[in-house]
């Protein structure tokens, strides 16, 4: 039994490698070479480090480990900032050091590389002692309380940028297609039971514990990989203005701009190109992106998403019940609405009117 659950372990362990592994050549190779995929490249290879460097423990090649252990540490407290330099870049956020945040584990990579040189180099054998009593505290403490203390910023981190991310796309895009951006909450949330397990695995030191945190793992990165390789940047082409001061909503500036913005709705209905985003309408009434933002949130109280949306809505509620659309779909009339997909569709229509668009034909009928 010992032996099948032991061939088990092995075989996933292999498994979550060549799937990282792959995941590495198709996103560093194979997509364009922006910073973001270098990065979660470099994420997944540092977690494919790990898993060859417990493959190599298990096999029993001690001499091999213990030459690759500054590799190991510095992998290790890698993980950490590249998950969140990675979520970082694909948001939009460019100011950042990235080097500043990989320090940590390149000193105490380059530190047990130096110890480990001077264990080969020096012959005295106290001297040697206390180097590897210096080289065991250091491996303990970068594996422990460092790591732990550093995952936990990067992941609560991690989550900030989530949760602007998500109040900024609804100030920017009237549509959730190509830049909804869910699976990177499950990439952190991953992420964090990726470490409990890692934890838990070494702690039990159990077989099927391993078995099962390599299923986890693997299914992760199978995850993890197969969306990043998909993503696309969403705030690329999008630059951030800077504005002064908020200006008075009742100032002449404000009055003719809220004028505007109506006629651009109501009489040449904007709101009907899917793809509208509110860089393009400030465009159109050539204003700053940031002073059409502040209009729409203070004099309308909504959000640029919600006062798209709540146009369409109304397009949507006629059509249904114009004679003239008996020849569209439920779908075909959230598209001339100005939606992008039924799903987004439906969702928008339960959202503000409480019904479905089948519910509310029905009772219009």
């Amino acid at each position: 039994m010992e032996n099948f659950s032991l061939s088990i372990f092995n075989i996933l362990s292999i498994l979550a490698l060549f799937a990282a592994l792959l995941f590495v050549f198709q996103i560093y190779f194979l997509k364009t070479k922006s910073v973001e995929n270098k990065l979660f490249s470099f994420y997944l290879f540092s977690i494919s480090f790990i898993i060859v460097f417990f493959l190599i423990l298990d096999l029993e090649f001690k001499k091999i480990a213990i030459a690759l252990l500054p590799l190991f540490i510095a992998a290790v407290l890698s993980i950490g900032p590249l998950l969140w330099l990675y979520i970082r870049k694909v948001i939009g956020s460019n100011n950042v050091n990235l080097l500043k945040h990989l320090y940590v584990p390149i000193i105490f990579g380059g530190v047990s590389i130096i110890l480990l040189s001077l264990i080969l180099i020096v012959t005295n054998e106290v001297v040697t002692e206390i180097i590897n009593q210096v080289l065991t505290f250091i491996t303990i403490a970068a594996l422990t309380g460092v790591f732990l203390l550093q995952n936990g910023y990067y992941i609560y981190q991690s989550l900030k940028l989530y949760k602007k991310y998500t109040n900024r796309i609804g100030e920017v895009f009237s549509f959730t297609e190509k830049v909804n951006l869910s699976w990177l909450r499950l990439l952190i949330y991953g992420y964090v039971v990726f470490i409990i397990g890692l934890v838990l695995a070494n702690i039990l030191d159990d077989l099927w514990s391993e078995v099962v945190f390599y299923t986890i793992l693997f299914t992760y990165i199978i995850y993890s990989g197969y969306h990043a390789f998909k993503q696309e940047p969403v705030f690329d082409e999008i630059k951030e203005e800077e504005t002064e001061t908020a200006l008075d909503l009742d100032s002449s500036f404000f009055i003719e701009l809220k004028k505007s913005l109506l006629i651009l709705m109501l009489d040449d209905k904007v709101y009907l190109e899917p793809s509208l985003t509110i860089h393009f309408l400030a465009g159109q009434l050539e204003t700053n992106n940031k002073y059409l933002s502040q209009l729409i949130n203070n004099e309308f109280n909504k959000s640029f998403v919600v006062f798209i949306n709540e146009y369409r809505i109304e397009e949507a509620k006629r059509l249904l019940l114009d004679v003239n659309s008996k020849h569209l779909s439920i779908e075909g009339i959230g598209y001339e609405a100005g939606f992008k997909s039924k799903s987004a569709f439906n969702s928008a229509f339960k959202k503000f009117t409480g019904d479905t668009p089948s519910s509310f034909l029905k009772k219009g009928i």
